[in-house]
């Protein structure tokens, strides 16, 4: 098994939940920070604000990586046979993306602050873009656990127990055919 995942069950444990709730919120705050000092950096033309960012969005960046161990681990326990399935998978890719432009983002600035130079616009639009994205992947987030019951343990008991509970489909089409004749 999996020791990230042994490590993640542990905590599930302890809290009750998944804790991929509570970590998601690591990277979207840094990075909800990195965005609104960009807007500030531009706006005043201060240093800090770029400073701020740049630093935020690494912040972002290694929380990200929790979140996406955490994701994944509750992304396999889903059924692909649930619609919930899709969405997750709609929700991780997009989360990798959003991921890659704030990296993308994260190493021009890097490079822009060892030459002592400001961002540029194209930089700033990397971050601000994947910011964008997790907009909508935190949407498709929410989605899955409230409407969808992914990570809710007594829901995810009730599908489990109704998908075992369903006839295969051989034994439903026998049942059909005699319930004909």
């Amino acid at each position: 098994m999996n020791p990230l995942f042994v490590l993640v069950d542990k905590i599930e444990e302890l809290m009750g939940h998944s804790p991929h709730p509570a970590i998601v919120a690591v990277p979207l705050g840094a990075w909800t920070v990195s965005n609104v000092c960009d807007g500030l950096a531009v706006a005043t033309g201060s240093e800090t604000f770029d400073d701020a960012a740049r630093i935020s969005m690494g912040i972002g960046l290694a929380g990200a990586v929790a979140a996406a161990v955490t994701g994944w681990h509750d992304y396999v326990r889903i059924s692909q046979q649930r619609p919930a399935y899709e969405v997750a998978t709609t929700h991780g890719l997009g989360n990798v993306v959003a991921t890659t432009l704030m990296a993308g983002s994260f190493i021009l600035r890097g490079l822009d602050h060892q030459r002592g130079e400001r961002p540029s616009i194209a930089t700033r639009l990397l971050g601000l873009s994947a910011g964008g994205l997790t907009l909508y992947t935190g949407w498709l987030g929410g989605k899955l656990v409230e409407e969808m019951g992914v990570g809710v343990h007594p829901v995810q008991r009730q599908m489990r127990s109704q998908e075992s509970a369903m006839p295969s489909p051989e034994s439903a089409m026998r049942s059909q055919a005699s319930a004909s004749l």
